[in-house]
């Protein structure tokens, strides 16, 4: 709980300095005194919604300090926030720079700040679920844990389900005829480069046939072909004519320079025959015909693909294969997970019902609490339901929300919001706190550690005023109270009461007991000290205080 504020520059507050020793509070003022800015005082050093609007007029910074009965290291806990006009703020944690977030993350357990128009913020629909589940002990509090821990991970499984299911979709149509175009593809054996390998194979084979061609036709030419004279021949039968007619003198010389040239002759055309020996034309024809069936196979490929290259097509062969692969684990993998969807949706909602049922319990409970601080309140023909309303799809909260009315006199009920009156909206207030405070002693964690009420009372008098402040005082048992109030009746039973005092523009904050306290009482009561005000003060504190205050 709180224990020390100390606050500079909010509001018409200078400077304050408040320690906090009793267990039912009381700030009480005229209004406009300034108790507002101990409101926003508390919300602000809680972490909540700050405004440089709040910053008195004679500061260019607003901040606030609280010091908590919680251990850190051995020490109590100070928390502490400013804001600038600039609007810049700075929060700290034990003396360590930290967020607003972390701030209220902090504080949310230590305090709760309840103001007069605050009242509907413990009534909306989105908290009035967990007031029911308040009264609905450990095993409640288990269930809807397990279901909040459950129903994330079973909508990410399902997610994941819907995504595997959908690339399935789309890689099965890819894939539609994928495979015969990869037994294509690996039929043709290609391998990194074999492309430049194949059109430059594809040029020396059309060369080696042109080259083939010409050979053939010197062969022909130089062996005469089958029967035919060749040039060997023609040349001896001209040599032969030669010498017939050659001059006596020259015949033997020129016998033996043409025998000479005919054998060199011969020697070349042999030795050209054995040099320039190809592979029959047929034969390399018929390589010719394999490379371009080959290399007309990959065009085509690459034409059915939208592929430019070999190598790019080894690329896609190994995607496919890949695709394939995932497609044909994925099947295993998607049957596990909607197996397990299957399970973790069936554990669902099975918690759910078990929730719903204890919920429908706890509203019964919690519902008997309330109408029985109510009865306390005054308000006996009153009748106070907290209405479970089921609903067909399960939610990470459940399957149901609640709903509280109100009903008088038998007549029918209609939601709290609508049908109560603001000083009916207060009791049912106080009785909803009160009630909190039953559960909290068997262990809910549903009370902070002070509780700080903003004239919560407004709209109660005499007796119901009374049975307001029994109730405060009650609810202190289990939490510090600090109640801001106008109600002299409350504010005498206090333990601890603080005077909010504005002089021109300055607001001034302080402690007050014994007679200052009793004449405070008598301003609440009469607007004045008379005497009459004072003795019903003075009794009222004597009725209200503890022995010894």
């Amino acid at each position: 709980m709180i224990e020390e504020l100390y606050v500079r520059g909010v509001g018409g507050i200078r400077s304050a300095e408040l320690s906090f020793s009793g267990d039912f509070i009381v700030i009480t003022g005229e209004s406009g005194a300034g108790k507002s800015s101990l409101v926003r005082a508390f919300e602000f050093v809680s972490g909540r919604r700050a405004q440089t609007a709040a910053i008195h007029a004679g500061f260019d910074e607003a901040s606030v300090e609280a010091v908590w009965d919680v251990d850190v290291d051995g020490e109590r806990l100070i928390t502490k926030r400013s804001i600038s006009r600039l609007g810049k703020g700075k929060c700290l944690i034990h003396g360590e720079p930290a967020t607003v977030a972390q701030l209220l993350e902090k504080s949310e357990p230590l305090i709760e700040i309840q103001s007069q128009f605050a009242q509907l913020n413990l009534l909306d629909s989105s908290r009035q679920l967990a007031l029911v589940d308040s009264c609905g002990g450990p095993e409640l509090t288990g269930t809807r844990e397990r279901l909040a821990d459950l129903f994330p991970r079973m909508l990410s499984a399902e997610k994941e389900i819907l995504e595997i299911k959908k690339r399935r979709r789309m890689l099965e149509a890819e894939m539609e005829d994928a495979p015969q175009r990869v037994r294509v593809i690996k039929s043709l054996s290609l391998s990194q480069g074999c492309e430049a390998e194949w059109d430059a194979e594809l040029e020396s084979a059309e060369k080696q046939i042109e080259e083939a061609a010409k050979y053939g036709e010197i062969l022909e030419r130089m062996s005469g072909g089958e029967g035919g004279e060749g040039l060997a021949d023609r040349i001896s039968s001209l040599l032969r004519d030669l010498y017939a007619i050659s001059p006596e003198p020259s015949r033997a010389r020129w016998t033996e320079l043409g025998e000479g040239a005919l054998s060199n002759l011969q020697e070349l055309f042999a030795s050209a025959r054995s040099e320039l020996g190809m592979a029959p034309r047929d034969e390399l024809e018929a390589r010719l015909d394999r490379i371009e069936a080959k290399v007309g196979a990959l065009r085509k490929v690459k034409r059915e693909t939208g592929i430019r290259s070999a190598d790019e097509l080894l690329a896609y062969v190994g995607h496919v294969e890949q695709t394939m692969k995932w497609l044909a684990l994925s099947r295993t993998e998607l049957e596990e997970k909607q197996a397990a969807a299957s399970q973790m949706r069936a554990e669902a909602g099975a918690l759910a019902r078990r929730l719903r049922t204890l919920r429908e319990g706890a509203a019964a409970d919690f519902e008997a609490k309330v109408n029985g601080h109510l009865a306390d309140l005054a308000m006996d023909g009153s009748r106070f339901s907290a209405e479970i309303v089921r609903h067909d799809k399960v939610r990470v909260s459940g399957a149901e929300s609640a709903v509280f009315a109100l009903a008088w006199n038998g007549a029918a009920a209609g939601p709290v919001s609508k049908v109560a009156s603001g000083g009916e909206l207060s009791r049912i207030l106080i009785a909803i706190q009160a009630s909190l405070a039953e559960a909290d002693k068997r262990g809910s964690g549903q009370l902070p550690g002070a509780l700080v009420f903003d004239e919560v009372e407004a709209g109660l008098g005499g007796r119901t005023a009374l049975l307001a402040g029994e109730k405060l005082k009650e609810l202190s048992r289990g939490c510090r109270v600090i109640l801001i109030t106008h109600e002299a009746a409350i504010a005498a039973m206090a333990s601890q009461h603080f005077v909010v005092r504005r002089t021109g523009d300055e607001t001034e904050v302080f402690e007050t007991s014994g007679e200052e306290r009793a004449r405070e009482i008598a301003r609440m009561l009469a607007g004045s000290e008379s005497a009459e005000a004072m003795d019903h003060a003075r009794a009222l504190l004597r009725r209200g205080c503890p022995p010894g205050d």
